[in-house]
């Protein structure tokens, strides 16, 4: 109140100064009521990109104290690690859209190399040039793959284990050592997904499981569970279980050799096993001619690798996910934007109807793999604001969590949609900070 009655009179003096110096009479001007800054939301959605807008208020009047600035959510920097978009172009997607609505002053992008299995040591220089920015405060990684701990590893010898928050998901290696890592695990709920999976294509009216996948993803645990208990689900639901062998995208012949593979033997499959069958594959650069050759076909899929709206279904069914906005970033990329989820769905459905499919093409209601990586930023800015435990194997505090998914779905049009969290249990063991999610499907 003092603040304001000095900046009245002072304003006064001004005036009476300048009619003393000059012919012309001038009017007082009145003192507008400062505005408050809007306050950023916790899960900024991919289309919600500039900052508050204040140019209304006039320069020369002072905020109260109590506001924080605009963006200043957390102290300090995040880093966001991704595959590249060949690989995941959702993860890739939420990292760009994290970028631009906080700027590169807070949050840092980079990328995994396109094949990661054979560039441990890039992996590793990746996370030692973070480590050398004393500004990050936290790391976010999406997909954790295969060589991620011993970057983490790396990493923490520059910095020590606990001035740096990590979130991983969908880690590749053994969980009880990545667990030893990171703060925060998430990952879909695969072993419970290979239940799912085929109570869905049942309820669909399949007769055939069709497994698609390679010796090095049948290595990762959860993985293979999730395969373990689609068979003895389809036993108990009387389906015909196959599991089919594809090339490895990380082999000699990249991702370029998988694809082709799907191309030419799905059609194959499909009429060796019937019409009634569903294909589920494990890797994400075989989705979009899985999904296709299925249509195709007249088969059936239930849901992606990595499930979500956007992951495969687009670019199959000759839709278009991520519109450009006409912008490039630094490197002089094109910026994208993401069609909104409840139209992405209507045009899937249409898409799908046209192919005479209607009935045979399903999915989860909400983008996992962007999902994780806003569940882990936002995560991350409670933990670097002292609002979570922050003692590395500690429960995770599920509200947050759940707090986190629920504004995500609703920022993307689709609030209410069921999702279950619950924390990792293997072989007797259960992991507090390890969270796994399973999301309702909807079928097209």
């Amino acid at each position: 109140m003092k603040r304001r009655i000095l900046c009245i009179l002072m304003v006064m003096a001004m005036v009476f100064i300048m009619v003393a110096a000059c012919t012309a009479e001038v009017p007082a001007a009145e003192t507008p009521e400062p505005t408050p800054t809007p306050e950023a939301e916790p899960t900024p959605t991919p289309e919600d990109v500039d900052e508050p807008d204040d140019t209304d208020e006039p320069d020369d009047v002072d905020e109260p104290d109590e506001l924080e600035e605009p963006g200043e959510l957390f102290p300090g920097r995040i880093a966001i690690v991704t595959n590249e978009i060949s690989q995941n172009e959702e993860e890739f997607r939420s990292a760009e859209a994290l970028v631009l609505r906080h700027g590169e002053d807070k949050v840092v992008h980079r990328v995994w190399p396109a094949m990661f299995a054979q560039e441990p040591e890039m992996m590793i220089s990746i996370l030692q040039e973070l480590a050398a920015d004393p500004e990050i405060g936290a790391v976010i990684i999406n997909q954790a793959v295969v060589g991620t701990n011993a970057a983490i590893d790396a990493f923490m010898a520059m910095r020590g284990d606990d001035e740096v928050f990590f979130a991983v998901a969908s880690p590749a290696e053994d969980p009880a050592d990545t667990s030893l890592r990171a703060h925060l695990l998430l990952d879909q709920n695969n072993p419970e997904r290979g239940t799912t999976i085929v109570s869905q294509a049942a309820a669909m009216g399949a007769e055939t499981i069709a497994h698609v996948s390679f010796p090095r993803h049948m290595g990762v645990a959860l993985l293979a569970l999730r395969r373990d208990n689609m068979r003895t689900a389809a036993e108990n639901y009387g389906l015909e279980f196959v599991e089919l062998v594809a090339p490895d995208p990380q082999g000699d012949g990249g991702v370029a050799a998988t694809q082709l593979h799907i191309t030419q033997d799905i059609p194959r499959q499909i009429e060796e096993l019937g019409q009634d069958t569903v294909f589920f594959a494990t890797n994400c650069g075989m989705m979009v001619p899985l999904i296709t050759q299925v249509v195709e076909g007249g088969a059936m899929f239930v849901e992606p690798c990595c499930p979500s709206p956007y992951h495969g279904y687009p670019t199959a069914l000759g839709l278009e996910a991520f519109l450009p906005t006409g912008e490039y970033d630094d490197e002089g990329e094109p910026i994208t934007e993401m069609v909104d989820l409840p139209t992405l769905i209507e045009l899937t459905s249409a898409a799908v109807a046209e192919a005479d499919m209607t009935g045979r093409v399903a999915g989860w209601a909400l983008p996992n793999s962007m999902a994780m990586t806003k569940m882990g930023f936002y995560y991350a800015v409670e933990w670097l604001n002292g609002n979570v435990p922050r003692e590395h194997g500690a429960p995770v505090d599920m509200n947050v969590l759940a707090d986190a998914i629920e504004a995500y779905g609703a920022s993307l049009g689709m609030p209410g949609i069921g999702v279950q969290l619950a924390p990792l249990v293997l072989d007797g063991r259960e992991f507090p900070h390890f969270i796994l999610g399973i999301v309702d499907s909807l079928v097209y």
